[in-house]
């Protein structure tokens, strides 16, 4: 017994060693993703020629950083997930879920393992290659079945440790259960198949919608459940298994190494490394300059210097902690209310994923393939808007409690002019990123390296960031990377199965169909992402149900572009709405005497002014609409 343990503690320990190696390995891929694309961009225009095979190259290397971070993510057990209600059971069940959950998740990535594999040995004996290149494919797919057997392995052993745990709780009714039930998960498409059930493609696409919300509230990573339910969807409707199975080997390796989703690394890296810039600082402190002196100013200042620095980060949990740190010492200076001060600050980040470059717009346009440049400039003016409206709850607390939200001291003027070299660094990355995508000098893709490039030059001209700095941000980056990656393979192969059952474009003919005004089933779907919002992360829940509902929106005539702007508002409001409300909950992270109700207390007028928000972009859609069709 003895040596049976210390067997398989060596092995638990080359897994999480492997794991650790490779997650370094995806470090170097995704910092390596910005530099040639940035010099084929100075290529192009200063000296009129190109960098040969640049997409080719980045493919392969985004391919190889997700792939290798994949088991990185397991054993941190660091998914996305829901797990509002988790949260308020007991460990006994919550340790039984982890099992159920475990165990589905290596059964999803073995057969991933084995697929991807399979299809490996196709392209080897097709003598398959890159067209710039000539390089071979077959190895990249070997490294992909490699890794996702790594994942595998991780996740037998979270199993055996939970089901250790259940073993020491004595849950033996609950282990009987969860085997029970996993095993019918296992088997079911095989008896769904050919029975009424499975012809009934609309009402098989209902329930395993509606199965999926379960596994989603259950507390699965969203990654597993939705890639689960693709699959056993999948086998269920085609006639052959081989045929359905066959799309995990396609599918998997196809969303790794798809060159537009190099997008989500590459801004939010420039995010980081703007952050670690200084720029957010340099934007409070010339934002107090010039408004420290209204009622409530401060917090006035930490709203336009989120909106700023917005522009330059794409991600408003990154706008929110940013400002916090640096805003809210101030505040407390100043004798603000803390936990107004904290819901100012907690509703000015959720500008990061509205003002351009945005990665809720990103996401958006990979969803729907409408393209990335319109919807950063139509993010422009609502996000101006919005943060407008932001100061005007702030202007109107000052004046009703003038104790509660204080007036600042004056700057003279030649001070708040010499602030004005704070907004620069800003500058130069707005002119680079949206002027580079306008005027056509380079993609969006391009964008984001040129984007994480210049952030990069400025930290170092600043003299503001260290090697250690430099490596940090970009971990950072490939971890929230990973944990999208999962989504988006779990994402295209749940969007196989529905794309079979037609489910999407059945209900969004019988929504269009029905003699209902289209603002009100408009109005039905903005609730129904207020309520998504309160209860799940923003980015998931957009990958979760854009693909039910764009194509109802397009069927009731809505422009594309100005419901990006409201689903991205949607999303924001989802930040800052309890219970979960992730800017509310990093803030309280960092700021300890706060409790979380007193700040969701204070964050009401700032939902309620969304609303508003939105409501003036259903009126006067040409707010969301003017630049883009101005600029295309």
């Amino acid at each position: 017994m003895h040596n049976k343990n210390n067997a398989l503690e060596l092995a638990s320990s080359l897994t999480d060693k492997a794991a650790d190696y490779l997650f370094k390995l995806a470090i170097a891929c995704f910092g390596f993703l910005a530099i040639p694309m940035t010099i084929d961009v100075v290529l192009r225009m200063f000296f009129d020629t190109a960098l040969e095979g640049v997409i080719e190259l980045e493919e392969f290397v985004f391919a190889v950083g997700c792939f290798a971070s994949m088991a990185f993510i397991q054993k941190q057990r660091d998914h996305i997930r829901v797990d509002l209600f988790v949260n308020m059971l007991s460990k006994r069940t919550q340790n039984l879920l982890q099992l159920h959950h475990m165990l589905v998740g290596g059964y999803v990535y073995a057969l991933i393992a084995v697929y991807v594999f399979k299809q490996g040995l196709h392209v080897m004996d097709t003598n398959e290659y890159s067209y710039v290149f000539i390089i071979p494919f077959w190895p990249f797919y070997f490294f992909a079945a490699l890794c996702c057997l790594l994942l595998v392995l991780i996740l037998i052993k979270n199993a055996m440790r939970s089901l250790s745990t259940c073993i020491r709780q004595q849950s033996f009714a609950g282990i009987l259960l969860v085997l029970a039930l996993v095993t019918l998960s296992f088997t079911a498409p095989w008896l769904i198949k050919g029975s009424a059930l499975a012809a009934d493609k609309l009402l098989l696409g209902g329930l395993a919608a509606g199965y999926l919300m379960v596994l989603l509230f259950a507390g699965m990573p969203i990654g597993y459940c939705m890639a689960f339910i693709g699959i056993s969807g999948l086998l269920v409707i085609q006639p052959k298994p081989a045929a359905a199975l066959s799309l995990l080997g396609i599918g998997t390796y196809a969303t790794a190494s798809n060159f537009t989703y190099t997008v989500i690394p590459l801004f939010m890296l420039m995010g980081e490394l703007a952050y670690r810039s200084g720029i957010s600082k340099d934007l409070f402190r010339t934002a107090s300059a010039w408004t420290g002196r209204l009622p409530g100013g401060l917090a006035v200042a930490a709203v336009a210097g989120c909106a700023g620095f917005a522009a330059v980060c794409g991600e408003s949990l990154a706008t929110a902690l940013t400002m916090t740190s640096t805003a809210l010492p101030e505040m407390r200076e100043k004798k603000y209310d803390v936990p107004f001060a904290c819901a100012t600050i907690g509703a000015g980040g959720t500008l990061g994923i509205l003002i351009p470059p945005s990665t809720g717009f990103i996401f958006y346009a990979i969803i729907t393939e409408v393209s990335i440049g319109k919807l950063f400039m139509a993010g422009i003016l609502p996000g101006i808007l919005l943060a407008g409206l932001f100061i005007g709850v702030v202007l109107f607390t000052a004046w009703r409690n003038p104790a509660k939200v204080p007036a600042g001291n004056s700057v003279p003027w030649g001070e708040k002019l010499r602030s004005l070299r704070g907004t620069v660094s800003m500058l130069i990355l707005i002119v680079l990123i949206l002027g580079g995508i306008l005027s056509g000098s380079f993609s969006p893709n391009e964008g984001g390296a040129i984007g994480a490039v210049g952030a990069l030059l400025i930290a170092m001209a600043k003299r503001s960031m260290t090697w250690r700095d430099l490596v940090e941000a970009i971990a950072s980056t490939t971890l929230m990377t990973a944990k999208l990656i999962f989504i988006l393979l779990g994402v295209t192969l749940l969007g196989y199965f529905l794309a079979g059952t037609r489910l999407p474009f059945i209900m969004a003919d019988a929504i269009t169909g029905m003699n209902a005004n289209k603002y009100v089933i408009l109005a039905v779907i903005i609730v129904f992402y207020i309520i998504m919002g309160a209860i799940m992360n923003v980015i998931p829940m957009m990958l979760l149900t854009l693909p039910a509902i764009y194509p109802t929106v397009l069927g009731l005539g809505f422009d594309p572009i100005w419901f990006g702007v409201v689903v991205v508002v949607l999303m924001e409001m989802g930040l800052i709405t309890p219970p979960i409300g992730m800017n509310v909950f990093g803030i309280c992270g960092m700021v300890k005497d706060v409790s979380m109700s007193a700040i969701f207390k204070e964050i009401l007028p700032f939902c309620l002014i969304m609303c508003v928000c939105i409501l003036l972009l259903v009126i006067f859609p040409g707010i969301a609409l003017w630049l883009p069709s101005t600029f295309f």
